[in-house]
């Protein structure tokens, strides 16, 4: 496929994985998507893990809420977050792995990603 001949649908499709990447390039949403790979949490509960403050997480949270990386549910006055699109902590561990001079190679990580999620 040439440069030029990217399809309307293509283009949408990188400018929402790039969106998404961009959403989760910040330290503090790589460690709130960390925490919530091991389960459920509430907002107070990742405030308490993170050290930060209510509003600055709901902020963060909300953000990758709308990017579709993170889904939520209120029980009572709780709101719970959870991880909505495993592919994207498919890729920050492949990313974390080349970074961190794992050996797994790219190949490796392309299998990882086409697997299915651990739930």
């Amino acid at each position: 496929m040439s440069e030029n001949s990217l399809t309307v649908l293509e283009t949408e499709q990188l400018q929402r994985a790039a969106d998404i990447l961009k959403t989760v390039a910040h330290p503090t949403r790589l460690q709130i998507i960390d925490l919530l790979e091991q389960g459920e949490r509430t907002v107070s509960e990742l405030c308490q893990s993170l050290g930060t403050q209510q509003p600055y997480t709901s902020q963060q949270l909300n953000l990758m809420k709308s990017k579709g990386i993170l889904s939520s549910r209120r029980e009572g006055n709780q709101v719970y977050y959870a991880i909505a699109n495993y592919s994207v902590v498919k890729v920050i561990r492949c990313v974390r792995q080349q970074v961190g001079g794992a050996e797994k190679g790219a190949e490796e990580c392309v299998k990882e990603f086409n697997s299915k999620p651990s739930s």
